[in-house]
C-alpha cells in the first residue's frame, strides 16, 4: 500500500467523525471522548509506522 493511499485513508478516517460532529452542532465531553481517543490512536499508529520506515531506511527518526 502506498504512502499516499495510507495518508488518504487516515485523513478520511479522521474527517468523517469530525464532519458529523460539525453537522450535529455542539457536543458534550461524552460525545467527543471516543473521537479524541480514536484520533490519538490513529496518530500514534501513524507516527509508529513513520518511525519504522525511517529506521528501515537508516534515517534518524
Amino acid at each position: 500500500m502506498s504512502k499516499r493511499r495510507i495518508a488518504g485513508i487516515t485523513v478520511a478516517g479522521l474527517a468523517a467523525p469530525l464532519l458529523m460532529l460539525g453537522l450535529a452542532g455542539s457536543a458534550s465531553a461524552a460525545e467527543i471522548t471516543p473521537i479524541a481517543e480514536y484520533v490519538d490512536s490513529t496518530v500514534a499508529d501513524l507516527l509508529s509506522t513513520v518511525g519504522g520506515v525511517l529506521d528501515a531506511l537508516g534515517l534518524a527518526a
